[in-house]
């Protein structure tokens, strides 16, 4: 163990830093655990020297801690209207519709008066911005802010702690350039990176209109590091492929930008008797590709992820340049530490781990099975082991974050990485160097660019067609992954304590054991499990019958709602961190668009047996997507739905009876889902929008509707008529969407209470709610509020 860390320095003080950071992250308070754990590791450092790695704990709490809020932040502002001016700290980003951009605030304008302002705002418009860059001040007029919220479901990413990492505390939207006035180039901004911008924007424009949708923005994405305008679909086939990785700007990119032109200047060099004379080639070699590792960053935007990628890169040439280029652990801890030591928050954010675990299984790789380029077949089986060991060491991030294994990776990553390092980047940036020159010159290489990625779009559509090109998984606990980490040991320490070896199946056998039994197993095996999840006004409830058998209830939205789309942000992370890759009944209680383009994911990602649509208005890919899976499909209101028994559980479907008119042609026909466990009732009223429902439905269900449980969205609370339906009902318990006390007119809940004898739950302040019988008692969790609630 000494002779590891005499040879890999970096790594103790690299441990505290980072255990530094995760103090800060999980137990927040950094200034006061500053204050105490500083004297304690000083202490220890002075009486056991060996241990002073233990300094750069508090070091990492410095430099993860979290800025105080200042009394004029922007934040404080949310929810009035008003003008924000500020300047723009990063590049503006297309959208697949509209734009986004990121203000660094200083003042704003409320009510007549100009006040000085602080704090950083994206604000989303609906309109494509053009013209904007790195630099520029603008102004926003008539924007309403809003605190950035994140969904409180199993699973979901906590995108309000991503942003605050960054500074960002509050978004806003306005339709378009209208309500934008822009003043230039702020005096305080870096002309030389605003420059650049400038000419990012200029070409992004350029390929937008002179080649067609989709390939522009995967051009635009690999060559300038603009990806927000790539859509889903493109994003999920290269996703089940395995490669999606090649629509971003990241390590592998500059990686290959760094080789190629290490091989170019190496060649151009030996070609020079007097430069081999007086210096040694790889070291110049090295030292003169950093400059367009430098250049590829800046034509790159400068984005987090390029400037991670870049300092990993010129790390390495730098290690090669001193001749400490065999010690090559050291000199990627030595990558991690300045990248943390610049963006602490970086370590949580999916791209820095991929990025690393894939180097490390690539180093693991070549320390016990090293890599030979001599002959064509040792190129190959480098290619393989280079491939493998990086796929294997990112597989658990993938699996985590996605849910997805995709078993055409290995042959598609040994296609389709080289055909993009080797042609396509280099041309993408060839046609940006030209364009600088020339547009006409720039057009005949665009042309071929495009060419190019059109094969590689058409080759991964192919090869995702493949029955089982990839498999939907679980994701794993945190206690499978505990099983999982000590399993790094083995491969560290294999050469020295060759018995460590046989540790390593052990450590693998047992994670694969614990993922299957706390994934795949049904945690309240004979109960009844209701979830309402929080999706802002959304509506979503997934139900896990007493056996095994799961109906899900309006799971898919495509539009986009706090950052992400529904459906991939929300309801597939939930379903996966529960353990869920079957849904038995998908239940549609609306056919608008942005339903049916949402429920396409879920239809792909999971095995659905059938689906219940509230109408027929169903597009040709949905039909598609139904007839190859062969999923059953049945019509609510062409046909009587009789009563299931499901598991003894009886669920049937309430509508009114007869002709019944909508007021609103664009509103669904009404729809309870009703359900019965023995002696509890649930009824889940995601349907209800028009307020003559709300009377027929009780008078031609009067004797159906005297249920335990109800959950009714915000858009029902609103109608007249609503709470006489409540009185009706009698529940013990009410779920819904929305603050249920402002929109009753009702001081607290409390009252509410005295009138219905009801507990209330709501999923915007107390997220997910977990409703549980075993047929007549009842049990009420949130994701919050982790206690259990026993309703008599």
């Amino acid at each position: 163990m000494n002779s590891f860390l005499s040879k890999y320095k970096i790594l103790p003080p690299l441990s505290g830093f980072i255990l530094g950071i995760l103090l800060s992250e999980y137990f927040g308070n950094e200034w006061i655990l500053i204050t105490i754990v500083s004297p304690v590791f000083v202490a220890i450092y002075l009486i056991k020297p060996k241990l002073g790695f233990l300094i750069f704990v508090p070091i990492g709490l410095l430099f993860s801690a979290k800025p105080y809020l200042q009394e004029n932040n922007v934040l404080n502002f949310a929810g009035k209207e008003l003008d924000i001016e500020g300047v723009l700290y990063k590049s503006p980003e297309s959208r697949e519709k509209g734009s986004r951009l990121f203000i660094d605030v200083d003042r704003i304008v409320i009510g007549g008066k100009e006040k000085h302002a602080s704090g950083k705002v994206i604000m989303t418009t609906e309109e494509t911005i053009t013209g904007l860059a790195y630099g520029d001040r603008i102004r926003v007029i008539e924007a309403k802010l809003r605190p950035i919220r994140s969904f409180q479901n199993p699973g979901s990413f906590d995108i309000r702690r991503y942003y605050e990492r960054q500074g960002v505390y509050a978004r806003g939207f306005v339709p378009g350039k209208e309500w934008i006035i822009s003043f230039g180039k702020s005096k305080g901004s870096n002309s030389f990176v605003h420059a650049v911008d400038k000419l990012r924007v200029k070409f992004a424009n350029f390929v937008r209109k002179k080649s067609p949708f989709p390939e522009s923005e995967v051009l635009n994405s690999i060559t300038i590091g603009d990806q927000g305008g790539i859509p889903p679909e493109l994003r999920n086939e290269f996703s089940e492929a395995g490669i999606a990785h090649l629509l971003s700007i990241s390590g592998l990119h500059v990686a290959a930008v760094a080789f190629v032109f290490y091989i170019i200047i190496k060649w151009i060099l030996k070609r020079s008797e007097y430069l081999l004379l007086r210096f040694q080639a790889p070291r110049l070699t090295a030292a003169l590709t950093i400059l367009p590792v430098f250049i590829y960053m800046f034509v790159a935007g400068f984005a987090t992820p390029v400037v991670r990628a870049s300092i990993m890169a010129v790390v390495y040439l730098v290690s090669i340049v001193i001749g400490r280029e065999e010690n090559k652990l050291n000199t990627l801890a030595v990558s991690a530490f300045i990248i943390l030591l610049w963006h602490p928050w970086a370590l949580f954010e999916l791209s820095f781990q991929l990025s690393f675990a894939s180097v490390l299984g690539i180093l693991l790789m070549h320390r016990f099975y090293p890599f030979k380029l001599n002959t064509f077949k040792d190129k190959l089986f480098t290619s393989v082991k280079t491939t493998f060991a990086a796929s294997f060491a990112t597989l658990p991030f993938i699996v985590n974050t996605f849910g997805t294994i995709s078993i055409v990776s290995m042959p598609a990553n040994l296609i389709a990485v080289p055909f993009v390092e080797f042609l396509i980047v280099p041309l993408g940036l060839i046609t940006f160097l030209t364009f600088l020159v020339s547009e006409a010159v720039a057009r005949v290489f665009l042309y071929g660019d495009v060419f190019l990625i059109k094969l590689l779009i058409l080759g991964t559509k192919e090869l995702v067609k493949f029955p089982l090109s990839s498999l939907t998984v679980p994701s794993p606990s945190y206690k499978t992954w505990l099983v999982l980490i000590p399993s790094i040991i083995p491969l560290l320490f294999w050469k020295k304590y060759h018995k460590l070896r046989f540790l390593l199946p052990v450590f693998i056998l047992g994670f694969l054991v614990t993922w299957a039994f706390t994934s795949l197993r049904n945690p309240n095996f004979g109960f009844l499990e209701v979830n309402f999840l929080d999706a802002s006004s959304r509506n979503i409830t997934f139900i896990r019958l007493p056996k095994e058998k799961t109906i899900l209830i309006d799971g898919g939205f495509s539009k986009v709602n706090m950052g992400g789309f529904i459906e991939q942000s929300v309801v597939i992370p939930y379903l996966l961190k529960s353990g869920v890759t079957n849904i038995n009944y998908l239940i549609l209680t609306s056919l608008d668009k942005d339903h049916l383009e949402g429920v396409k994911n879920i239809l792909q990602k999971f095995k659905v047996e059938s689906i219940w649509t509230n109408g027929r208005k169903l597009d040709g890919e949905l039909w598609g997507i139904i007839r190859d899976k062969g999923i059953v499909w049945k019509n609510i209101l062409d046909e009587k739905i009789e009563t299931l028994d499901i598991e003894g559980v009886e669920v049937e479907l309430l509508k009114p009876e007869g002709e019944f008119n909508i007021k609103d042609s664009s509103l669904p026909y009404p729809i309870l889902v009703r359900l019965i466990f023995k002696e509890v009732g649930l009824i889940i009223g995601e349907g209800i929008t028009d307020a003559n429902a709300i009377t027929r439905l009780f008078e031609f269900n009067r004797g159906k509707i005297q249920n335990s449980v109800i959950y009714f969205p915000e858009v029902f609370m609103k109608q007249k008529g609503s709470l006489d339906f409540i009185r009706m009902l009698s529940p013990k318990i009410i779920v819904t969407n929305s603050a249920l006390e402002n929109i009753l007119k009702l001081d607290n809940e409390r009252k509410l209470n005295k009138y219905y004898n009801s507990s209330v739950f709501q999923t915007d302040t107390l997220g997910l709610v977990t409703v549980l019988t075993d047929g007549k008692h009842l049990q009420v969790k949130t994701f919050l509020d982790k206690k259990v609630n026993l309703i008599n």
